[in-house]
């Protein structure tokens, strides 16, 4: 097999590459190796990993290799390459967090999400860059992840890597954490599938909290379907969603978040999420229009609970090592720790009020659907500083209500190539109907295309 054809077969779903394993026409080894080559290969323009776990990987793909030649029935992430933003801890192996203060730590015990890889019997090929605490910037020691659309934009933050690699090829699956918008807006940038699940649905053991009332974690992968693949191994409660993906969203209730779309100012976004949802009612979708009661005032809910619990995170740290931090994470954590007790309870009170209300629109609706992001890829990282956009104005809300929310592509710009996100929010707990909607507009947009990078 050439090199390009293996290549190739990198972009395959995973389900696609598990019944070749099974049928014996390719082997977990020879697809880790490849997959690690191509890292090698991409990383220079890249910079998707903190951490690489070669030598581990490819022990690991040669046991699943000799499990698929006895024939031994094993689960569909069984030998499967994957990655891990370096947010969670893994033991004997160092968990940087993409900071200089936690540059060598090593845990001595490992997080949820990597027991779970393990137990399915995924192969971790590495730990991804990220924005530093997955906070304010990304830090000057690791540098900033590049887009594999185009390597002089950024993959977006705070799970860049995780993004970046999963759309490059290196990989069948990423987890990331999304505390306002940090699996979907990279996911956007890159062009490939990212999921922030209802609040705690994957268990944050292991994971250094942002803000523990904000952040969830989720897989990044390609397809809508791999994603639940992923979303099913690493779940803290057991869940099957073969019956889910009927291809058919007929008669079902879809709301256009219509301020998320008026206050855009691409063109070309625009463009793309209009004709996105005209596919929608094309499938059978009854599409309509709706308005979410105080949905504007998002940031008096978010910040003060995201930058005080941020804060708090930090204590230890901050200010006894403020000048380790990068610029940005500095100014935020400064300011956190001005949040008053009462701001940050009335925010807390809000947020309860803002969930309740999400739970009543949701009896009219089946799934709600936005913009993900208001541009393609920047060139670089945005940052609290940066007021061109407000990146978090069509994710962070669901973090505050805890309500799952997935994007998926929904097209390229003319102009310049970059993929654009399209955001799906589904009622509590009901990643299926999310997950049944989304695969269907995948399906029907031309499913999954992959950059050119070489």
């Amino acid at each position: 097999m050439s090199g390009k054809e293996m290549d190739e077969l990198l972009f395959k779903s995973i389900e696609e590459i598990g019944q070749l394993y099974r049928k014996k026409e390719v082997s977990p080894y020879e697809i880790t190796k490849a997959t690690i080559e191509r890292l090698n290969t991409l990383e220079p323009k890249l910079n998707a990993f903190i951490t690489v776990l070669s030598e581990e990987a490819l022990i690991q793909a040669k046991k699943a290799e000799d499990t698929f030649v006895k024939g031994v029935e094993v689960g569909k992430l069984y030998g499967i390459p994957v990655s891990l933003k370096d947010i969670f801890d893994t033991k004997g192996i160092r968990t940087s967090l993409g900071s200089k203060i936690m540059k060598d730590y090593v845990p001595t015990e490992n997080s949820h999400v990597y027991d779970a890889f393990s137990k399915a019997g995924a192969i971790i090929v590495g730990k991804n860059n990220m924005l530093e605490f997955a906070y304010g910037s990304v830090h000057p020691e690791y540098g900033q992840c590049n887009n594999p659309w185009d390597i002089n934009r950024t993959a977006g933050g705070s799970s860049s890597g995780s993004a970046s690699s999963i759309a490059a090829g290196i990989g069948f699956a990423s987890i990331g954490t999304d505390t306002g918008g940090s699996i979907r807006l990279p996911s956007s940038f890159c062009g490939v599938v990212g999921l922030k699940p209802t609040y705690e649905t994957v268990s944050r053991r292991g994971l250094f909290n942002l803000s523990h009332s904000l952040d969830h974690i989720g897989p990044i992968t390609r397809t809508v379907r791999d994603n639940a693949i992923v979303l099913e191994g690493i779940s803290t409660n057991q869940i099957n969603y073969d019956s889910v993906f009927t291809e058919s969203i007929k008669g079902m209730k879809i709301g256009v978040i219509r301020s998320f779309i008026d206050s855009n100012t691409h063109s070309e976004v625009e463009e793309l999420v209009a004709s996105a949802v005209e596919k929608l009612t094309e499938l059978g979708g009854n599409v309509v229009d709706v308005k979410i009661p105080g949905i504007e005032t998002f940031n008096d809910i978010g910040f003060p609970i995201l930058m005080s619990e941020g804060s708090y995170h930090h204590r230890d740290w901050y200010p006894k090592w403020a000048e380790d931090y990068a610029e940005g994470t500095q100014i935020v954590l400064k300011e956190g720790f001005s949040v008053s007790a009462v701001t940050y309870l009335e925010a807390v009170e809000k947020k309860k009020e803002f969930r309740e209300k999400l739970v009543d629109l949701f009896e009219n609706f089946d799934v709600l659907v936005s913009p993900t992001s208001p541009s393609p890829a920047t060139k670089n990282d945005p940052s609290f500083e940066d007021t061109t956009y407000d990146y978090l104005q069509r994710t962070m809300p669901f973090n505050i209500s805890g309500n799952p929310a997935i994007t998926v592509p929904a097209g390229l710009t003319p102009s310049e190539n970059l993929p654009v996100g399209l955001q799906f929010i589904g009622r509590h707990y009901d990643e299926s109907t999310l997950y049944r909607v989304a695969d269907a507009f995948q399906l029907n947009s031309g499913g999954y295309r992959h950059p050119l990078i070489y």
